[in-house]
């Protein structure tokens, strides 16, 4: 956010000479120093963010961040290329899918874990009780995202192939109202959007937790030119994530009331979201002993490996790329350094 001292009262300060004409340049420097970023976020759990915002860190790091809210990884895809945005919040997977579609998109920070949160529904009364129960069934999902990956590989690991069930295609809130409407045998959703269908009676048969890893590993992405020129804003985003975790640590209520700020979600789907969350310092995927660890040969570069030809597979990927720089560790290197 902008400072609260203005341009006009610097150049009253100094016309009046004294001692605010002695700490005018200072001030003018800070003033220009501010950074600025639009970054994409989903109306989901997201406690060290809210934080960092609502408790100013960011601004007290020269960062002026302004939230745009989108209702997936996916939807963001247009603003971030059109500009709209500066970042885009979502899982690791899809945005290497649409980097291979040629954004040239690079991941900043791996900041969340949701695996645990991305889940299979189906309603109480269903006769469905396993994976293996939905060949030739419909589930609802957002094509091309992590539950869409985390489908072909939990029915993988039941024995059956990608084909076995036919994902359709749609956004959360379309997935409830189909759900609902018994539009569709089962929903592959995240929270906060199956919370309210678990509350109602839906049953849980798999999570993308199941997996190992999972898919559903969070964080921003940004266009690599973008990057190129603002690594030092990015890395003050990176610290004052730090900073808001580490608040969250310290009073897990406040995380709680700034997400149904934004969210607007209902203050027991807030509570039980934050029971299956992990999030990670901004350097996890720098600590080799981390299990987002991000190098060539760790489980979350093999994992998505595999997240893209599967992307290539059915269609969605243009394209197989070299994926070794895809998540930036110089801007991980510059918020650790401070």
């Amino acid at each position: 956010m902008r400072s609260g001292i203005g341009r006009r009262s610097i150049i009253k300060g100094i016309a009046a000479g004294g001692a605010a004409a002695v700490f005018a340049p200072s001030i003018i420097a800070r003033a220009q120093s501010t950074l600025r970023i639009n970054a994409g976020m989903q109306p989901i759990m997201n406690g060290p963010a809210h934080i960092a915002f609502r408790e100013k860190y960011f601004e007290k790091l020269g960062l002026e961040v302004n939230f745009v809210k989108f209702t997936s990884g996916p939807a963001q895809f247009a603003a971030i290329a059109g500009g709209q945005v500066d970042l885009a919040w979502g899982g690791v997977g899809p945005f290497l899918v649409a980097n291979a579609n040629g954004q040239d998109l690079q991941f900043i920070s791996v900041l969340m874990d949701y695996n645990k949160l991305e889940m299979v529904l189906v309603p109480k009364d269903s006769p469905i009780k396993s994976m293996k129960d939905l060949k030739g069934k419909r589930v609802a999902g957002v094509q091309g995202s992590d539950v869409h990956y985390g489908l072909w590989k939990l029915l993988q690991k039941h024995g059956m192939s990608k084909d076995d069930a036919q994902l359709v295609g749609m956004a959360p809130p379309q997935q409830v109202a189909a759900f609902n409407a018994r539009d569709v045998d089962a929903a592959f959703i995240w929270a906060p959007f199956a919370t309210p269908l678990v509350d109602a009676g839906a049953r849980i048969i798999a999570r993308n937790s199941d997996l190992s890893p999972g898919p559903a590993f969070l964080g921003w992405a940004g266009r690599r030119p973008w990057l190129e020129k603002n690594r030092d804003a990015v890395s003050r985003l990176l610290r004052g994530w730090n900073m808001g975790l580490e608040k969250m640590k310290q009073d897990p209520e406040m995380a709680i009331r700034y997400t149904l700020d934004f969210t607007g979600m209902a203050r027991e789907q807030a509570v039980a979201i934050a029971k299956d969350l992990d999030c990670f310092n901004s350097t996890a995927a720098i600590d080799p002993q981390s299990v987002v660890h991000w190098a060539k040969g760790s489980k979350l570069h093999t994992m998505l490996g595999d997240f893209l030809k599967f992307g290539h597979d059915i269609g969605i990927a243009k394209k197989l790329i070299n994926i070794d720089d895809y998540v930036r560790t110089d801007v991980m290197e510059l918020a650790r350094k401070g």
